[in-house]
C-alpha cells in the first residue's frame, strides 16, 4: 500500500524534461524505463536484457539526472544470469519505505511555495524567482551533510551543496513549467580557492534558448545583495571557470544574463567611471558592475576603488570607507561603500 500510494504521488508530478533519456538510443530507452520504473516502485530486484556494467552505470546516473525525485538510491549492484542473458539490477535504497513517504509528502508541500509561477509568468520572471528564492532562503553547506547532495537537504534543513542544489532547482522547473537539466562537470568557484572540483549546475530554456544558470556559485558569492554572475549565461562565459564533462545543448544566445537586461554593463574603463559616478550621484552605496572587453588586472581593482572614493567625495562631500570585491573570470565588481 505504501509503495502503491508513493507511485501515485511520484507520477503526479508534471513529466518535467529528461533531456538524458532524449540521448539514449537503441533499447537503451527500454533499459532505462524498465529500471526507472523500477525504482520508481522501490523494487529489490528489477530483471532487464544483459548489459555491461558500465552501460547500467550510466543509464543509472542518467534516471537520477533526470528524475530528482528519486532521492533514495544513489547506487546499485548487479547479478547476471548468463543462460538467459538477463541481469538482474539490485538498488541501494538508503532508508525505509516509509521514511521515503514520507520525505515525499515533504518535497510535494515545499513545491507548493511556487504555485504562484506556475501560470502566468514568463520564462525569465519563472527563472529569476526560482534563483532569488535559493539565494535568500537556503545555504550552502559546508558540513556535506549526506542529504544535501538530493533534494531533501534543501527541502528539510535550507541547506545542499552543488549537486543537491541543481537537483532541487530542475525538481522546481519541472513543476513551474520551465524545461531544463542538470550540467555535471568541473569549475572553479571565485568564492574559494583557484582550483578545479567536481561541479553540477543547471541549463534552462527561456524563450526557446538554452542558458548556463549556476545557481551554487551565485550563492556562495552573495554579499549583502543577490549576485547574478552565473545567471543565463553562454557557453563562452560559463567555460571561462567551468568544464564540461558530457554532451549538452549548445548556449550561445547573449542578453539574458542579469546585467545586460538591467544595463550594468561597461565597455572599457572611461565608461565604468562615468557608470560609478551616475550610481553615487543617485545615492546608491552598493554598486554592482560588469566590464566587457577589458582583461583582469590588480590595477583595475586599484583603479576602481581610487576613483569610487574621489567621486563620492566630490559628490556626497565627505570621506568615505571603500571596499571591493570581484569575480576575476567574469569581470564582475562590487563596490561598498561605509
Amino acid at each position: 500500500m505504501i509503495s502503491n500510494l508513493f507511485n501515485l504521488r511520484t507520477r503526479d508530478l508534471p513529466p518535467g524534461s529528461k533531456y538524458y533519456y532524449s540521448r539514449l538510443i537503441g533499447d537503451q530507452k527500454l533499459i532505462y524505463e524498465r529500471l526507472s520504473s523500477g525504482i520508481i516502485d522501490i523494487s529489490n530486484k528489477i530483471k532487464m536484457p544483459m548489459r555491461p556494467i558500465n552501460e547500467l552505470s550510466m543509464l543509472f546516473q542518467y534516471i537520477l539526472l533526470d528524475n530528482p525525485m528519486l532521492f533514495y538510491t544513489k547506487t546499485f549492484s548487479q547479478s547476471n544470469d548468463m543462460y538467459k542473458s538477463s541481469s538482474i539490477i539490485i538498488p541501494d535504497y538508503n532508508m525505509p519505505r516509509q521514511s521515503i513517504m514520507e520525505y515525499t509528502e515533504n518535497i510535494y508541500n515545499h513545491l507548493k511555495n511556487f504555485d504562484s509561477h506556475k501560470t502566468n509568468k514568463s520564462d525569465y520572471e519563472k527563472v529569476i524567482y526560482v534563483h532569488d528564492y535559493f539565494l535568500n532562503i537556503f545555504k550552502y553547506d559546508f558540513n556535506f551533510n549526506p542529504y544535501s547532495f538530493t533534494v531533501l537537504g534543501l527541502v528539510l534543513n535550507n541547506t545542499g551543496v552543488c549537486e543537491g542544489i541543481a537537483k532541487y532547482a530542475k525538481l522546481i522547473f519541472d513543476y513551474i513549467g520551465i524545461k531544463s537539466l542538470i550540467v555535471l562537470g568541473k569549475a572553479k568557484n571565485p568564492a574559494f580557492e583557484d582550483k578545479m572540483e567536481n561541479h553540477a549546475w543547471n541549463i534552462v530554456k527561456v524563450d526557446g534558448n538554452s542558458y548556463h544558470l549556476d545557481i551554487t556559485f551565485d550563492m556562495t558569492i552573495k554579499d549583502k545583495n543577490n549576485r547574478y554572475d552565473y545567471f543565463l549565461i553562454n557557453d563562452e562565459d560559463i567555460k571561462k571557470d567551468h568544464i564540461i564533462t558530457d554532451k549538452v545543448p549548445a548556449c550561445t544566445s547573449r542578453g539574458k544574463d542579469y546585467y545586460s537586461i538591467n544595463k550594468m554593463t561597461v565597455n572599457n574603463m572611461s565608461e565604468l567611471d562615468l557608470y560609478i559616478k551616475k550610481a553615487i550621484t543617485q545615492g546608491n552605496k552598493n554598486i554592482v558592475v560588469k566590464i566587457m572587453n577589458v582583461k583582469f588586472s590588480d590595477s583595475i581593482v586599484n583603479n576602481i576603488v581610487n576613483n569610487a572614493q574621489r567621486h563620492y567625495v566630490n559628490i556626497v562631500k565627505k570621506s568615505v570607507s571603500t571596499s571591493i570585491s570581484y569575480n576575476l573570470t567574469q569581470m564582475i565588481f562590487e563596490i561598498n561603500f561605509k
